[in-house]
């Protein structure tokens, strides 16, 4: 009966971590999402025609922002590998995880918010309507959309190769 509760207690705890990465992961990219759209937001208040090059400093930008913090991970992910004495910890740092849930949770939907108010008020103002009148905003949203989304999942894409890798190179040595 004992060997059951540990077994279940471990069990717990190591969801409670999956869970955790998961949040974390959804916190990144909530992160990455508001900076690609505050560029996006820099491009319309310079009054930037939304050409090839502006899709590709938006592309770039959202691309170089997954990768950072995609070698960020995996950099801490092998330095704590590389530690002869490494054990996770028991317990889930709370305070972390009530940050990365916040921000999980609501900086997304805000961006998305005030993006959207940003827009309203740019469209009303008088001075930029040639300007706001010439942009395609279903075909700038859907291309950062599918930006982030194609960046997101080619990152972790990588991440995971990466770690399949550095697994099998663990188990060798």
């Amino acid at each position: 009966m004992l060997k059951q509760k540990n077994m279940t207690t471990s069990l717990i705890k190591k969801t409670l971590w999956i869970i955790y990465g998961a949040v974390a992961l959804i916190a990144i990219d909530s992160i990455i999402t508001s900076i690609v759209y505050y560029i996006f937001h820099l491009t319309i208040e310079n009054n930037y025609q939304f050409s090839s090059k502006i899709k590709l400093y938006i592309f770039g930008a959202t691309l170089g922002l997954y990768l950072l913090s995609a070698c960020l991970l995996a950099f801490f992910i092998t330095k704590k590998s590389r530690l002869k004495n490494y054990k996770i910890k028991e317990r889930l740092p709370v305070l972390p995880f009530l940050i990365a849930i916040s921000i999980a949770i609501t900086l997304k939907p805000l961006t998305l918010y005030f993006s959207e108010k940003k827009l309203e008020n740019a469209l009303d103002d008088l001075s930029k309507t040639n300007y706001m009148s010439s942009l395609n905003l279903s075909s700038i949203n859907e291309f950062i959309t599918n930006s982030i989304y194609i960046c997101k999942w080619s990152t972790i894409i990588v991440l995971v190769l990466y770690l399949f890798i550095l697994n099998s190179y663990a188990k060798k040595h």
